[in-house]
């Protein structure tokens, strides 16, 4: 297979285009994408990308006996932890901890933990007040997060008083509103044209 492609098409983009119905199974796609001798692709190598794949959020899987099922993964099927991960890509690396961190606590009213943090992109030293273990133990019994087994070594943080980004996180969660609902937003901003007026 040439540079990757498929008769012109990335494999990603030719997976894509093959489970934008139903969900299907690896033989499936493998039976598919092996149709035509130009696009020929071995089994392991196409089952180590649908696992890539899967891994980046790109696709979803699902067991149904015998086999593992590829879906696409739709965007309302992205958890908040990703969506704000997306929005915070931009931002400089030495303050995604704390913007993050921060951001997370705003919208969920509470302390955060380590297992939100990665799923939201960040890993490493966090910038925030730790939770003792007696606060984690009485937080871990009150938050259930769906689909996230929270740990009682799992850390927890609250944002440190030094870390105030209110405007950052209306812009990011309105990012995500406007994402989500499909709803145009200026680049300049609607206030600062009003204020010009």
């Amino acid at each position: 297979m040439p540079n990757g492609s498929l008769r012109g098409m990335l494999l990603k983009d030719r997976i894509v285009e093959l489970l934008r119905g139903d969900g299907k199974s690896i033989s499936e796609i493998y039976k598919e994408i092996n149709m035509e001798d130009e696009t020929k692709i071995h089994r392991l190598a196409l089952t180590g990308y649908l696992w890539a794949m899967a891994d980046f959020n790109v696709l979803k899987e699902k067991f149904v006996k015998p086999s593992k099922l590829y879906f696409l993964l739709k965007k309302d099927e992205t958890s908040i932890y990703e969506l704000i991960g997306e929005q915070m890509a931009g931002e400089p690396p030495d303050k995604r901890c704390e913007e993050t961190l921060y951001t997370l606590y705003i919208l969920l009213d509470r302390p955060i933990f380590d297992i939100e943090l990665e799923r939201a992109g960040i890993t490493g030293n966090v910038k925030g007040k730790r939770l003792d273990k007696r606060e984690r133990k009485k937080l871990i019994g009150k938050v259930e997060v769906k689909g996230m087994k929270i740990s009682s070594d799992n850390d927890a943080y609250l944002p440190l008083p030094s870390a105030s980004y209110p405007a950052l996180a209306m812009k990011i969660l309105g990012n995500i509103i406007s994402d989500k609902y499909e709803v145009k937003r200026e680049k300049k901003g609607i206030q600062k044209e009003l204020d010009g007026v």
